[in-house]
Formats: C-alpha cells, structure tokens, sequence
C-alpha cells in the first residue's frame, strides 16, 4: 500500500506514516553477528539515484548461500573503495568462497583462489533484485523514483532484509 494511502487511510500526514516506518526501520535494524563456521558466500550490486539521476549510487550485498540470509550491504560507488571496505567487513565471517558476477575488479581485491565467477552463481542474490524492484518503487529500473537520503537506502534495504 502506497504511503499517501495510507495516510489517508488513518488520517494523517505522509510524513507522520514516513516517521513510523523510519523509526521501525531503526529499531529493528540489526546485522547478523559472525558464527565462526566456513560458508559460501554470494555477492552482487544494484544500481539505484539518490538525490538525482546524475548521482548513481550501487547497493552492494552479500547473502549466505547456505542460510539464504542477508549479512551485509553497502550503498555507495561501483568502485574499489567501496568493494574493499564491504570484503574487509566480510573476513570476519571466515569465508571460504565468494561467488559474483564478472566485474573486473573483484579480481583484484577477492583472492582468486576463494573467488568464483559466474552470473549463474549469483541466482539466488538476482532473485532478491527482482523482488527488490517489485516490492520498492524507489528501486524500480528506468524510473523517475529517485531516493531522496543514503539513509531512506539503507533503511530500505534493512526492512527487506528482516521481512
């Protein structure tokens, strides 16, 4: 159901629904602690506009295979950067393969020995984009739906993760 709806719905302002879902979003957002066991590990970006189309942002992701849960994300430039700080995050979850797509540059930060890839890999992380898409207008391809905040992403992409 759209915000504007709803607001009408319970009369009130879209805002005051737009606080509620954000304070939801902060209080239920919460990452997965490592578990100390070896595990494969798929990861993937999305493209998606914060503030305006000229500013293209990419919402990096990393979904356990083995549990099908969502362990880390990062919204920020397709870059090496953005890429190393996520797969430093990652070493923590003692990975023992990652699986991505053929970007170029994750053979230069993934040891090549602990790196698989493949579009075919990332299926189950694909899956997820689809949904993505379909559930958020903010996330939907070719659209004028530009996300105003990196925070409003980022809580997005928390309530996906927990629902």
């Amino acid at each position: 159901m759209f915000m504007h709806r709803l607001a009408f719905l319970l009369q009130v302002s879209a805002q005051a629904v737009l606080n509620w879902i954000r304070d939801f979003a902060k209080g239920h957002y919460e990452k997965l602690e490592p578990m100390g066991k070896t595990m494969v590990l798929e990861r993937d970006e999305m493209g998606h506009y914060v503030t305006k189309k000229r500013q293209k942002r990419w919402i990096w992701k990393a979904l356990d295979r083995d549990t099908g849960q969502w362990l880390d994300g990062e919204c920020g430039r397709r870059d090496t950067a953005t890429l190393k700080k996520m797969v430093e995050r990652l070493a923590q979850w003692d990975v023992h393969v990652y699986y991505t797509d053929t970007w170029g540059t994750y053979t230069t930060i993934i040891p090549q020995d602990k790196l698989g890839q493949s579009k075919a890999t990332t299926h189950d992380l694909e899956r997820r984009h689809c949904r993505q898409r379909h559930w958020f207008g903010r996330f939907k391809r070719r659209s004028i739906m530009v996300s105003k905040s990196l925070e409003m992403v980022d809580l997005t992409m928390a309530l996906f993760a927990t629902f």
